[in-house]
């Protein structure tokens, strides 16, 4: 005769295993608060999200990182993820954020947005990548005083573990990666674009040290390209250098079927109406970064252009 077992002892393994985790899930919570009180020592920290996730909800958080090269990030409210599992990448999810970074007096950046959604994979002692998602973006570049605006901003960083290079390079190893897509990108009163950007890094040391790094660093834009409904309207790639602590020099080439407009945008005038040429041309610009000049081009009137393609969009 065979006994049955209680239904209440089958149950028994199972409270067990469920205590044991709930403990576990409540060190690793520990440990999250006890992170997230570094950088928001000022909060009260409340950790949720049993069983599957660490979650923190934040109002009003502020945080400044570095001294030399700085980051400060604010936001009306943040809330915090983290798998049990995965102490390596966070998910930030911020309500009205409002981001600037500072790399020197020339390199700097600012940011406004009405929401964002970041992930930040952290390993090894350096930023593995960080993601981040703005909607209703607005930010500014350098001292440039030219607003730039997209529905979607995308940013994508990481730093780049270090990398032999041939002697015969021309630049040191990359040492970081960002690359940039935007969506119904306006600068300034310019047309909506679509706009997708890469830029490498390069230097003898990491990009921890200004004055370091800048000793023979380059920020190579690898690709610059920025698109209407009908096509590429320009492309372009280039080299900025450090000039001391509050300069930058820009040197490179760009392509376009639409030269007038791009030397409007380069002058900051009101372009005139243009047809797109039927085979695009090269051109060069040079410069402060704040104010690059197009080199001068021949008069390109006569060349073959798409009259049933329409006008040419206004860049700025």
């Amino acid at each position: 005769m065979k006994r049955r077992v209680p239904l209440w002892l089958t149950l028994v393994p199972l409270l067990a295993a469920g205590g044991l985790y709930f403990l576990l899930w409540r060190g690793w919570a520990g440990e999250f608060e006890a992170e997230l009180a570094q950088w928001l020592p000022e909060e009260s920290l409340a950790i949720g999200g049993f069983p599957y996730r660490l979650e923190a909800t934040v109002a009003g958080p502020a945080v400044q990182i570095g001294e030399t090269i700085t980051l400060r990030v604010s936001a009306a409210a943040a809330r915090i993820n983290r798998g049990p599992w995965q102490r390596e990448l966070t998910v930030v999810r911020l309500e009205a954020p409002q981001a600037s970074a500072t790399v020197s007096p020339a390199i700097r950046a600012s940011i406004t947005a009405r929401s964002a959604t970041a992930s930040i994979n952290w390993g090894e002692g350096r930023l593995r990548r960080q993601s981040t998602i703005f909607q209703a973006a607005r930010f500014r570049l350098g001292s440039n005083p030219l607003p730039i605006t997209a529905d979607t901003l995308e940013m994508h960083l990481r730093e780049r573990a270090e990398t032999a290079v041939p002697p015969s390079s021309p630049t040191f190893a990359p040492r970081g990666q960002l690359v940039l897509a935007g969506t119904r990108l306006r600068l300034a009163g310019g047309d909506a674009l679509t706009m997708a950007a890469e830029v490498l890094a390069t230097g003898a040391a990491r990009l921890t040290d200004y004055d370091r790094w800048a000793r023979g660093g380059t920020l190579e834009i690898t690709r610059l390209s920025l698109s209407d409904g009908h096509g590429e309207v320009v492309s372009a790639s280039g080299t900025l250098v450090p000039q001391q602590r509050d300069g930058l020099q820009l040197a490179g080439t760009l392509t376009t079927v639409c030269p007038y407009a791009v030397a409007a945008a380069f002058a900051g005038t009101v372009p005139a109406p243009e047809k797109r040429l039927r085979v695009p041309v090269r051109l060069a610009f040079s410069g402060a970064y704040e104010a690059p000049v197009l080199a001068p081009f021949p008069d390109l009137s006569r060349r073959p252009r798409r009259e049933q393609q329409p006008d040419c969009p206004r860049l700025r």
